[in-house]
């Protein structure tokens, strides 16, 4: 199986406060991975050091084996790197469709493919009949969903999710997940999700890794995950016992 993203060694210090250290994996290409840990662990830093909004401090970061601890972020995105934020970060003056086409430009200048493109990340995720509707019209599910129409426009490889369904019911984040799972079974798109509810990443995701004051405690599938006393210490507590 192919290595989409490397890890080597990475850490991130900010004056006196060590947010990530010496971490490392890897993640493979059309896995869905799992990156959970309790407040304060390193995971949105770890999202920010990804996608290139944050310089490592030390280590590597590697995107189908080359080298991309340098690169600025749009350089990344286009590469096939794109993410959602925990607050969903849309332009209200536009309608749904033209928040993908503004995503999607940056990968694909020519008009028709462009075009082809929108269409189908609007079907994808059950959004064409509010295209023509701008984000204040539409349910904060489906503001979510033109988020991640935004991240996977365009050619995206790799698809961070950053607590995508906080703040949704429980029927609309069921929706939502099934929706993300096709998006991954059908495309092959890598994902890693950030989610506080373990319930809905185990459900989710192939692999856990745990993160635990910027140090990497654990990576493996969830039941062996939720067996670890390390993990069951730091984070899961007695509900690691509902995750087996």
């Amino acid at each position: 199986m192919t290595t989409i993203l490397q890890l080597e060694g990475v850490g991130r210090r900010f004056g006196g406060l060590q947010a990530l250290s010496d971490v490392t994996f890897s993640v493979s290409e059309g896995e869905v991975v799992g990156l959970v840990g309790p407040n304060g662990a390193g995971k949105s830093t770890m999202f920010e050091v990804i996608s290139g909004n944050i310089a490592p401090s030390t280590g590597r970061i590697r995107f189908f084996g080359k080298d991309i601890t340098k690169l600025r972020p749009d350089i990344r995105r286009r590469a096939g790197i794109a993410r959602t934020f925990q607050k969903v970060r849309l332009f209200d003056s536009l309608t749904v469709e033209q928040n993908i086409a503004v995503a999607a430009m940056q990968c694909l200048p020519d008009r028709r493919r462009l075009d082809e493109e929108v269409r189908s990340v609007l079907a994808r995720l059950r959004l064409t009949r509010q295209a023509s509707l701008r984000p204040p019209e539409v349910t904060l599910a489906d503001r979510k969903k033109v988020e991640i129409g935004r991240a996977i426009a365009g050619g995206c490889k790799l698809l961070m999710l950053d607590e995508a369904l906080s703040g949704l019911t429980r029927d609309e984040a069921d929706e939502l997940v099934e929706e993300i799972l096709a998006i991954n079974r059908d495309h092959g798109l890598t994902i890693v999700v950030v989610e506080h509810v373990m319930p809905v990443v185990v459900a989710m995701a192939q692999r856990l890794i745990v993160l635990k004051t910027g140090m990497l405690i654990a990576d493996g599938p969830p039941p062996e995950v939720a067996r670890d006393p390390v993990v069951i210490e730091a984070y899961l507590g007695t509900r690691a016992h509902g995750l087996s």
